[in-house]
């Protein structure tokens, strides 16, 4: 595998790395991988102790090794402590004519050291293990208080969007009743102007009118007038709706409503029959009543 590969394997086994840099035209690469990578007792020590791995120094990966382990002669053996990530030690190390005695010892006090060695690396690895817990919980805090924040400012958003949406239709509310109320008050001057008119236009009861009828008013107002026997209910409408603006209710501040029905007394029914006479409907001499129609 690669070096990074195993800088990860013995930090995992809780083991030293061993790193073994090769050159084919160094004067003693020759013997030393026959004589010691070559020898049973070094092999075991090596594999049961340590993570081993290998290089030429003819390849980019290893030259990058050789500068990190600062190896000045080929080739190289170096024990390498890799207590995190960021912190790889150079702990021990020996090049050129290397004897099987020399790489013995050095790799036996780096076992004797081991205990340390692991205690550190334990120790590095629970500390990153807590820098990494505290970072993570750190960072859930923070993308917490970015969402709180989120919330809120959306929170408002949508409560100023409310708010002006409740301005806006209560304005559109009052705009519209404004708008009713003056369409009623110009209808109400328009009706009161054409019965207005109306009342000028009609004229004082004849000789030949003899059939009194005699209207109450929805205030309890009483009038009253002399029709022909003849005349049409219509015509009783038309003077109704104008009663309020002939010269002789002046000052009796009668109030016609813009809608009515005439209705009789006893026994009650609407007179809705407009082209009936006065003699057909068989109303002279009767008491009508002027009920107002209200609006739906």
């Amino acid at each position: 595998g690669t070096f990074p590969e195993a800088l990860q394997a013995a930090r995992l086994d809780l083991k030293l790395a061993v790193i073994y840099l090769h050159s084919s035209s160094a004067q003693h690469s020759q013997s030393v991988c026959r004589n010691v990578l070559g020898n049973e007792f070094v092999r075991s020590i090596l594999n049961e102790n340590f993570v081993v791995w290998g290089g030429d120094v003819a390849q980019q990966q290893t030259q990058g090794v050789a500068r990190m382990v600062h190896a000045r002669e080929f080739p190289c053996f170096a024990v390498i402590l890799p207590a995190s990530v960021d912190d790889v030690r150079v702990i021990r190390a020996v090049s050129g004519d290397i004897q099987v005695d020399a790489i013995v010892a050095m790799l036996t006090e780096c076992m004797d050291e081991m205990e340390t060695h692991r205690a550190e690396i334990v120790a590095r690895t629970e500390q990153q293990a807590e820098d990494r817990m505290l970072r993570e919980q750190q960072d859930r805090e923070y993308q917490e208080a970015l969402e709180m924040d989120r919330k809120r400012v959306e929170e408002q958003r949508l409560q100023e969007e409310q708010e002006r949406e409740a301005k806006r239709l209560e304005e559109e509310k009052k705009l519209a009743e404004q708008q009713l109320i003056e369409q009623q008050e110009a209808e109400r001057l328009a009706l009161q102007e054409d019965r207005r008119r109306r009342s000028l236009e009609m004229p004082a009861p004849a000789g030949e009118a003899t059939s009194r009828i005699s209207l109450r008013l929805p205030a309890g107002q009483r009038i009253e007038r002399k029709f022909p026997s003849g005349a049409t209910l219509a015509e009783v409408y038309a003077w109704a709706e104008v009663a309020a603006y002939l010269p002789e209710h002046e000052g009796k501040g009668l109030e016609i409503p813009a809608r009515f029905v005439l209705k009789t007394s006893f026994p009650s029914r609407d007179l809705v029959e407009k082209d009936q006479t006065i003699e057909t409907l068989q109303l002279a001499g009767t008491n009508v009543l002027l009920a107002e129609i209200e609006d739906d």
